[in-house]
């Protein structure tokens, strides 16, 4: 049996309304956002503010300086954090820190292995900022995404 052209160009358009529906679902899963506690006065941090809080350069707001908490739950989340936040390999993003903390006395960000601690210390610190994955964002009220930083 034989399908005429428009009912092959219904069916092609279907298909491919369904795989674009398909890989904006995993783009969204593929994209790494700047999240505060539900409780911060916080509203925005500009590209330069997020990557002078990681560099360990102060950022204040609220006359309280922001504490930057990095996420280190997943090998490439923090490959996506030293390519497109602080523009910095590991080894020169350590040495930076490094000397932050040697010449300026400046504490080092806090560094955390799980999500659920990174949650548990943004919650606790309404002056805290962190990143994770989009999908990674509790559904619950406790976490406020302030931005995307990279979308793959």
């Amino acid at each position: 049996m034989e399908c005429s052209a428009p009912v092959i160009s219904l069916r092609r358009l279907a298909l491919f309304v369904l795989l674009l529906a398909a890989s904006a679902g995993r783009a969204a899963d593929r994209q790494v956002v700047l999240v505060v506690s539900a409780d911060s006065s916080l509203q925005q941090l500009e590209p330069l503010e997020v990557q002078k809080l990681f560099l360990g350069l102060p950022v204040v707001r609220d006359n309280h300086a922001l504490r930057p908490v990095r996420n280190l739950s997943d090998d490439q989340l923090s490959d996506v954090f030293l390519q497109y936040v602080v523009a910095m390999s590991q080894p020169a993003y350590d040495r930076r820190i490094l000397t932050q903390v040697l010449q300026q006395g400046r504490p080092r960000p806090a560094e955390l292995r799980s999500t659920s601690q990174v949650i548990q210390a943004l919650v606790a610190d309404r002056y805290a900022v962190s990143y994770m994955w989009l999908r990674d964002v509790p559904v619950s009220p406790r976490l406020r995404i302030l931005r995307v930083l990279w979308t793959e």
